[in-house]
């Protein structure tokens, strides 16, 4: 007999801590022991597989539809039409990715018009990420949950597991923040492919130390958009000026940006070829300590 694709899943931490509740009220030790088997896919001997299809599987089904609980936790506003398919590919990596945390994000659940279904698998070790047909499936560590990425993910998404509100733990500063706007200023002047995950990553870092809500996925698709669209360089120091006046201490910005400026000119000294790009890269430095100073 071959045992069909379960539709569900459980929580083998919980269930075991439940032990005393469901067993024998519900489940024998023996069904209870050959649940946690299941689960763990541990070989099972073909009475065993009888017995779990015929009798253990039918109850956890019935007290899964009396409970109403299908597994599935929904997050910010998704197309309806949409939500149906994700929920039936949810199910389907679920059991694919067993006892793995899996969510689906992106552009599947709110444009009409979209290149693939980003499929996020949480995992222990770093995996290889891949295309299967229409589905990108992303690996990530368990580490994300601490991070800015994660923070914004979470909040337009499809879960198997209920998402909790964790502290961003990922170090965002004002180092991490004028790194990141070096590296951008640079892929936009040469029009690198990467700039795009570049501008994501900074305006990320800007909503953070600004203080402002980490913008969904949606969201900050717009705002890539909207930045391409007009002249991504003047805006993108607007967005650095106000986030540093924003989150960070004005003597600390002051002194900082002071420290910045004096590089950059000493730098445009040595290479008075890109003496341009330099002047026009502390333009945003030099607002701040205007402002702040």
């Amino acid at each position: 007999m071959v045992m069909r694709k379960l539709e569900y899943q459980i929580n083998l931490e919980h269930f075991q801590k439940i032990k005393a509740d469901i067993v024998p009220t519900l489940f024998t030790e023996h069904q209870f022991q050959l649940i946690k088997k299941r689960f763990t896919n541990k070989t099972m001997t073909q009475s065993e597989k009888n017995e779990f299809s015929r009798t253990v599987s039918r109850k956890m089904k019935a007290i899964y539809k009396i409970t109403n609980k299908d597994n599935i936790f929904t997050y910010g506003n998704i197309k309806e039409e949409r939500l149906k398919l994700a929920k039936k590919y949810l199910k389907k990596n679920s059991r694919k990715f067993k006892n793995k945390h899996v969510l689906i994000s992106g552009s599947f659940l709110y444009k009409e018009k979209y290149n693939d279904i980003d499929v996020f698998v949480i995992t222990k070790y770093e995996k290889e990420d891949y295309k299967e047909n229409n589905f990108h499936i992303n690996y990530l560590t368990e580490d994300v949950y601490s991070s800015l990425f994660f923070a914004s993910l979470k909040k337009l998404c499809i879960s198997n597991k209920e998402i909790k509100n964790n502290e961003i733990k990922e170090k965002v500063n004002l180092d991490t923040f004028i790194s990141i706007y070096q590296e951008l200023f640079n892929d936009l002047d040469k029009k690198h492919p990467a700039s795009k995950f570049t501008l994501r990553e900074f305006l990320l870092q800007a909503a953070f130390l600004s203080k402002s809500p980490i913008p969904n996925s949606k969201e900050l698709k717009l705002q890539l958009d909207s930045i391409k669209k007009n002249k991504p360089k003047e805006i993108i120091k607007k967005i650095f000026t106000n986030s540093v006046l924003l989150g960070i201490n004005p003597k600390i910005a002051t002194k900082t940006m002071k420290e910045m400026i004096n590089s950059y000119q000493n730098i445009g000294k040595e290479y008075k070829q890109h003496k341009n790009y330099y002047q026009d890269l502390i333009q945003a430095f030099q607002e701040v300590v205007a402002i702040a100073g």
